[in-house]
């Protein structure tokens, strides 16, 4: 059989015909779990109670939530002692075995060892005051050195360097650590400790991600001590989020992955000529309220100059006066207009008087005419009557004549002497 060669896939096949014995398909396993992911299809990895979890063999089991026989994943944690009844399958692709359950049943609902040392861990150090986020410290704004502690060569380390120099400028440094495994909290706090012979503006500490075994190291309390003492910010990126490392609590800043650990560091250019442009707009802003504002107040001065100033007194003045002039002329033609009315009133007025006077006159002459008619001697005359004169003068009485006296009698046609006798 050593001279036989055979293909990977008739290896596969030899595997999987290995599991499609009848004694897979109904087997019970039991064991701690250590990690859990909740979905249409629920995962549980599972190894055995207080091992070691970074060398120690582990089962992974599969759960359909629609054959899952009333099992409630909710009243499951990491930590749980479980049993499950399944059947084991081999997959080819990825080489995994995988246990599919049918059944469920918890055992022992507590933590488990790795988990019982990591709250005691965290217990300690929040009596520490390490866990306290006021005692956090920020990233500076600006960092122009900056320390890395992670596996050389790792792709955690290109994305890290990629991310950096693609935003700003910066100079870095590698100090290269054992990430996982049994002897990864040493390596890494001797990195640490190598790091702090240089000064830097930070530093990050993490790894690409992994599972739950894979990250166990980041939950040692020396490794936890010496981040929470470190003299430096320093911005952990272990990259699992359903179970916080001790790590990340103690840091000041914790990332999910290396790629964001490096995107909290500098601003990018980007940011950096945006933030340059609205700088820009802001002092063009401040820049036109100050000559806004003093073009107001110079324009206020200019014009109490301008309202003090002789020559605008003399401008208000001379349109006083004139305003005065015309005030005055329209008040002087006003007064000369109501003078003409009344002399045009006056002159009817003194016309229509005289002429009511001439005409009183008129009728007082056509009266006196007609008593002089009635009265003339001509008329008396005419009558029959004559006018006797005495030495010119009328004779009005008998007693103006005696006897033998001369006198005139005169008629109409003429005149005749006559002597007075008895």
């Amino acid at each position: 059989m050593k001279d036989v060669m055979y293909s990977v896939q008739e290896v596969a096949d030899i595997l999987k015909g290995c599991f499609d014995n009848p004694y897979f398909n109904d087997i019970t396993v039991y064991g701690e779990i250590y990690s859990l992911k909740r979905g249409k299809f629920t995962y549980i990895e599972i190894g055995d109670k207080d091992q070691d979890q970074v060398n120690g063999p582990l089962l992974k089991c599969a759960f359909s939530t629609f054959y899952n026989n009333g099992i409630n994943f909710d009243e499951i944690n990491v930590g749980d002692i479980i049993k499950v009844h399944g059947r084991l399958t081999y997959y080819a692709h990825g080489s995994s075995v995988t246990l599919w359950g049918d059944k469920l049943e918890v055992m022992l609902k507590e933590m488990g060892a790795s988990l019982l040392l990591k709250r005691k861990t965290l217990e300690k150090l929040d009596k520490l005051g390490y866990l306290d986020e006021k005692r956090k410290r920020p990233i500076p704004k600006y960092c122009s050195n900056v320390a890395i502690v992670t596996a050389k060569d790792s792709a955690a380390y290109s994305d890290i360097i990629k991310t950096l120099h693609s935003r700003f400028p910066v100079s870095t440094a590698l100090y290269p650590a054992i990430v996982q495994g049994d002897n990864a909290s040493k390596s890494m706090i001797l990195a640490l400790e190598k790091a702090k012979e240089k000064k830097y503006d930070c530093l990050i500490l993490g790894r690409g991600g992994g599972s739950k075994t894979d990250l166990s190291c980041f939950d040692d309390e020396k490794l936890a001590l010496t981040i929470a003492t470190y003299p430096v910010p320093i911005i952990t990126c272990i990259g699992h989020t359903i179970d916080t490392s001790v790590a990340d609590r103690v840091s000041d800043k914790m990332a999910i992955t290396p790629t964001e650990a490096a995107s909290l560091i500098n601003p990018s250019l980007e940011e950096v000529f945006e933030k340059h442009k609205e700088y820009i707009s802001i002092l063009n802003k401040k820049i036109e309220d100050v000559i806004q504002d003093k073009a107001l107040y110079l324009d206020g001065f200019l014009k109490r100059l301008d309202s003090l100033s002789p020559k605008r007194h003399l401008s208000l003045l001379l349109d006083k006066n004139n305003s005065f002039k015309k005030e005055l002329k329209r008040s002087l033609l006003d007064k000369i207009k109501r003078k003409e009315d009344k002399m045009v009133t006056n002159k009817e007025n003194i016309t229509n008087y005289f002429l009511s006077v001439i005409d009183n006159k008129l009728n007082k002459v056509h009266n006196f005419i007609s008593l002089l008619e009635a009265y003339s001697p001509a008329n008396i005359a005419n009558k029959g009557y004559a006018l006797i004169y005495k030495d010119n003068k009328k004779v009005k009485s008998i007693n103006d004549l005696k006897e033998d006296d001369e006198v005139v009698i005169t008629y109409t046609d003429g005149r005749k002497k006559a002597i007075i006798k008895r």
